[in-house]
């Protein structure tokens, strides 16, 4: 977590704190011309909102010379916090008494915690996967999985036909077949525990006695499979947090948009007096 107290880190929060109270300060003169200041700081809440949506248009316009990615997303996270802020000045820090302004509290929370929580798991998942060795694209860990699974299934019925190596097959049917089937230990890995895993590799030294050369042989083959089936969950359950919060935020974020426009509308509508 050192990177929270980064240079770069503090230096763009205090650019963020500083547009902050230039809003406040913006907003209480608007207060004071005995202006609705409410139309003021909604209206720059919604461009600040709008300026952030752009980050998903300039990923899918690489090819344009918008600046880097990294910088929009910079400026998505830090106009954020801003965004937050603005957010509560808006509606005057307390609960909201309508439906409308319910559903809008409850959609703006939801973007906001899903959008911090991915800001972080940004930073700490890819550290985590390139710590546990080579970092494996997430589309393909099935397919590995799948491998693995054969193989060990493969070495499963290949201790059977050994003759004297059942054992072997006995750990596959009982625990091995399960394990391999799926992903597994999800929080577990999460935790970062190898405990599950410090257990299975009991189970599996419990029976080597029993083994002869050639069976210690497959035993130490399925081991291995074992191990690598275990770095493939731990890759699996870290990589799925950079994708599944993707599935709250992006969601939440359309549908507040939509929330929004029909809240500006509605205002606009009474105030005119048509409503």
């Amino acid at each position: 977590m050192s990177w929270l107290l980064n240079r770069v880190v503090l230096i763009n929060l205090g650019f963020a704190v500083a547009a902050f109270l230039v809003f406040y300060l913006g907003n209480i003169g608007y207060e004071v011309a005995l202006r609705d200041v409410q139309y003021f700081n909604g209206w720059v809440l919604t461009v600040c909102m709008l300026v952030m949506m752009v980050l998903t248009l300039r990923k899918r316009m690489v090819i344009l010379p918008f600046g880097r990615v990294r910088l929009w997303l910079l400026l998505h996270y830090y106009l954020g916090f801003l965004t937050v802020g603005i957010f509560l000045v808006h509606s005057r820090f307390r609960i909201p008494d309508s439906p409308l302004e319910w559903l809008l509290w409850i959609l703006f929370m939801t973007v906001a915690v899903s959008g911090l929580f991915g800001g972080l798991i940004s930073k700490l998942v890819p550290k985590r996967l390139e710590a546990q060795g080579e970092r494996i694209l997430f589309e393909r860990i099935p397919v590995f999985r799948n491998r693995l699974a054969e193989e060990a299934e493969a070495l499963a019925l290949e201790s059977v036909k050994g003759g004297n190596t059942v054992s072997i097959a006995a750990l596959y049917t009982n625990l091995l077949g399960e394990y391999f089937a799926r992903p597994r230990n999800y929080f577990a890995h999460l935790r970062s525990s190898n405990r599950p895993l410090t257990r299975i590799i009991g189970e599996m030294a419990s029976i080597e006695r029993y083994l002869d050369d050639e069976g210690k042989k497959r035993l130490a083959k399925m081991r291995e499979l074992v191990e690598t089936k275990n770095n493939l969950d731990f890759q699996y359950a870290n990589g799925s947090l950079l994708k599944l919060w993707l599935f709250l935020h992006i969601p939440a974020t359309y549908a507040l948009i939509i929330a929004i426009v029909v809240h500006i509308v509605v205002g606009y509508a009474f105030s005119a007096g048509i409503a």
